[in-house]
């Protein structure tokens, strides 16, 4: 009898490793990348503090998708986590034949495409959180309930009549990917957004329903110049970019800055003028020394949507 019931013990105790064994093999440990893909850059700092941050979780983990989609949007991934983020923000299914003006195509995508598309998982604020994706935030295109539009970037909330113009300084993006950008930002982000990058974009862009008189005041309290102080356009058609992006001459970013650009913040950003004034202006740069170089939420916004044309 005592023979029978160790065997049977034995036989348990088997039945549970196996148990466990199967569980451990079907929860795949959490790696930084989804599908265990390398790190882009290993060395970087931002991308090896990845590393730890998977102790003690599967891949099947909500933590660890997070963390994935993190890695993706902070460049050190390749691909974001397949099929995790989802339009409605409830859970709700999405109308897969709803169409997204991303601004990538002139008809736009349907939500089926655009939902597999890499630059839907960028994040607009925050990274490694779903609820900031473009995907996410373009839910009102695609049927999801209590989500709606709040933001145009037109004050008519009709389409800009320069949809193809070639934002080279700001976003990176056609008024077609700018218009989109807009349309994801609350209603409060949306009032705060043209000052915080110091842009008015809609001027930009041919927008309709523009007050000129407040254009005007504007252009009286400051007035940015690409060549600033002393300095003067050595040639202003001469074709200053490279060709990696969009094609703009001197005079285009000196009419940019001057017609665009509203608030000291913006003429003083390098990450706008710098590659045009070290070219177009005798004096250099020529912008202010006291540039802090702050990045703000929504300077990151507009990189992000440069990302999402790359």
């Amino acid at each position: 009898m005592t023979a029978y019931r160790s065997s049977t013990l034995l036989s348990v105790l088997c039945a549970l490793l196996m148990l466990a064994s199967t569980t451990f093999a079907q929860n795949k440990v959490c790696t930084p990348c989804t599908k265990g893909t390398d790190l882009r850059y290993p060395d970087e700092d931002v991308c090896k503090d990845l590393i730890p941050r998977t102790n003690g979780l599967f891949d099947t983990d909500n933590d660890c998708k997070n963390l994935q989609l993190e890695g993706y949007q902070k460049g050190c991934c390749m691909n974001p986590p397949f099929d995790y983020c989802q339009y409605c923000a409830d859970g709700s299914p999405h109308n897969p034949d709803g169409i997204v003006p991303s601004g990538q195509f002139v008809g736009g995508q349907s939500c089926f495409d655009y939902m597999y598309s890499n630059s839907a998982s960028i994040g607009m604020f925050e990274d490694g959180t779903c609820s900031d994706t473009f995907l996410q935030r373009a839910g009102h295109y695609c049927g999801c309930p209590n989500q709606q539009q709040e933001c145009w970037l037109c004050p008519d909330k009709n389409p800009p009549s320069k949809s193809g113009k070639a934002d080279a300084w700001v976003t990176g993006s056609n008024c077609r990917g700018i218009e989109f950008l807009f349309s994801l930002l609350t209603k409060e982000e949306c009032s705060t957004f043209p000052m915080d990058v110091g842009a008015d974009l809609a001027i930009f862009c041919g927008c309709g329903g523009l007050n000129q008189t407040e254009i005007e005041e504007q252009q009286e309290i400051f007035q940015c110049e690409l060549c600033q102080g002393s300095g003067f356009m050595t040639n202003p058609g001469l074709t200053y970019t490279d060709g990696s992006s969009f094609t703009k001459t001197c005079q285009q970013a000196d009419d940019f800055a001057r017609d665009v650009i509203k608030t000291p913040y913006g003429c003083n950003n390098p990450r706008y003028f710098e590659g045009a004034r070290t070219i177009c202006c005798s004096n250099g740069s020529g912008a202010a020394s006291v540039f802090s170089g702050v990045v703000t939420a929504s300077l990151f916004v507009a990189g992000a949507l440069a990302m999402a044309f790359v």
